[in-house]
């Protein structure tokens, strides 16, 4: 039988209980892989070991008068440290708030303590929860565990890698640009970027307007798509058993785009999208090449014209007006995004009739990949041009096949146009690099499907035979 944080949350939770191995078992183990492993891979920045070990042990009392808290009883999960934990030190990303203790949880973890689920610890992220990278002022950088001198990806980096490391069987990150949808990649995980549904609460310190009311969403993340679904019952309130069979349905119809904006995924991507086809169609999907289902460049523009606009009118009162306005966005973001900076600056110039001229753009380009949804169960695209990425600069330029190319380039085109309509992305663990670094493939659905794409993940998955055990680290 597999060591315990090698067993997915589902394993985990009906093994709990059915009582073949107790909470604090479960708990104590993940502990002691922290213990040894965390300080290479730097993932777990706040460990929340005592009041962690309380739960366990209540969880098992519970147990023994056959009180069960929820489909999660007794599982430990990790939270990215963006979500407010009630007395447990949540920074932000912000140097300032390094000893910030919120009174709260955010309304993500309270479901998760909710579901019966422990909160093990906070996951690391970059500075403002902005990079494809995870370098943080306060704790430093998280590693990837299937390659410690390369990134875990951003911004949920952190919740990633400790996924991948075996610290934790299930997490919790968001996304704006790629946020949960490239460190699953880089990691060999999988995401749920869930439909968008509203302004997101519980990542921003208490003191600060929400400004950022749109594309930026909660999501689960854990190494199986059955432990996604586990998760995001818990997360979403619906009733969900341990165990959900693989569904048996009529054959999915998939279009497959291989690359967007114009920008090539390397060798390695392509010969595992090329895998993945000829499995999906050995299974009996109908899978076909088809063009995006909206102009990339205009779904592009309208998600840095709306992450320009509600991001400036975040800022403290000076960078808000010009000039600090322009030098902030020409100078600052420019040095570390590139491209990138004129697109969101082009944001921040706008009027309120100009930004709301935007979301009706938004409003439209969600109802035209709706209509391609009448024909397609499932869209795949790559994450991204490339695996995981040695550790640099932001900003300093990556590579594509031996070709140096702009720092944003391989990620931005794939992650931030398809994040603009809303609609429920999971990532899905696909294959590996010539090196052994994991790739993964992004798999769209129409709005207010996530339940019905999670099952087809699971088929999909089922196709792939990819291996979810965590990294050999040490090995």
């Amino acid at each position: 039988m597999p060591a315990l944080t090698s067993c997915s949350a589902v394993e985990l939770a009906r093994r709990i209980r059915a009582r073949d191995v107790s909470a604090v078992e479960v708990l104590e183990t993940h502990l002691d892989r922290i213990e040894r492993w965390n300080p290479a891979v730097n993932a777990v920045v706040t460990l929340d070991a005592e009041r962690a070990r309380a739960r366990a042990n209540a969880a098992d009392a519970a147990l023994s008068h056959d009180e069960v808290w929820g489909p999660l009883h007794g599982v430990p999960f990790t939270v990215k440290d963006q979500f407010s934990t009630a007395g447990l030190r949540t920074t932000y990303a912000l140097p300032h708030y390094t000893r910030f203790v919120p009174e709260a949880d955010a309304p993500q973890v309270a479901r998760l303590k909710a579901a019966g689920g422990i909160l093990l610890g906070k996951t690391n992220l970059p500075f403002a929860a902005y990079d494809w990278q995870c370098h943080n002022p306060t704790f430093g950088r998280a590693n990837n565990p299937w390659a410690l001198d390369s990134t875990p990806g951003g911004s949920s980096g952190g919740s990633a890698a400790a996924l991948a490391a075996g610290f934790t069987p299930l997490g919790l990150g968001a996304d704006v640009g790629g946020s949960l949808r490239v460190p699953a990649h880089f990691c060999g995980v999988a995401s749920l970027r869930p439909t968008e549904d509203g302004p997101l609460r519980g990542i921003r310190p208490p003191a600060r307007p929400a400004t950022v009311r749109h594309i930026a969403v909660a999501g689960p993340m854990a190494r199986t798509v059955s432990d996604l679904q586990l998760e995001w019952a818990a997360l979403s309130g619906s009733a969900a058993p341990i165990d959900v069979p693989v569904p048996a349905a009529a054959p999915l119809r998939i279009a497959v785009t291989p690359e967007l904006g114009g920008v090539p995924v390397d060798t390695d991507t392509q010969r595992v999208l090329r895998d993945a086809v000829e499995a999906w169609r050995t299974a009996g999907c109908s899978v076909t090449h088809r063009p995006a289902p909206f102009d990339v460049d205009d779904a592009f523009d309208t998600w840095a014209r709306i992450q320009g606009f509600e991001l400036t009118a975040g800022f403290p009162a000076p960078l808000r007006h010009t000039p600090f306005r322009q030098l902030l966005w020409q100078g600052y973001v420019r040095s570390q995004y590139g491209f990138l900076a004129g697109r969101m600056a082009a944001g921040a110039e706008l009027g309120p009739r100009e930004y709301f001229n935007v979301l009706d753009r938004k409003a439209t380009l969600a109802n035209t990949v709706d209509a391609f949804f009448d024909d397609w169960d499932l869209w795949i695209t790559p994450v991204a041009a490339t695996p995981a990425f040695p550790h640099r600069r932001t900003g300093a330029d990556l590579q594509i096949e031996g070709v140096s190319v702009p720092y944003a380039l391989p990620i931005a085109p794939y992650n931030c146009p398809t994040a603009a309509p809303g609609h429920p992305i999971l990532t899905l663990p696909a294959g590996r690099s010539s090196d052994g670094r994991p790739i993964g493939l992004q798999v769209h659905a129409r709005r207010g499907t996530d339940a019905a794409l999670l099952a087809a993940g699971r088929r999909l998955d089922a196709a792939l035979s990819y291996d979810s055990s965590p990294a050999p680290l040490g090995a």
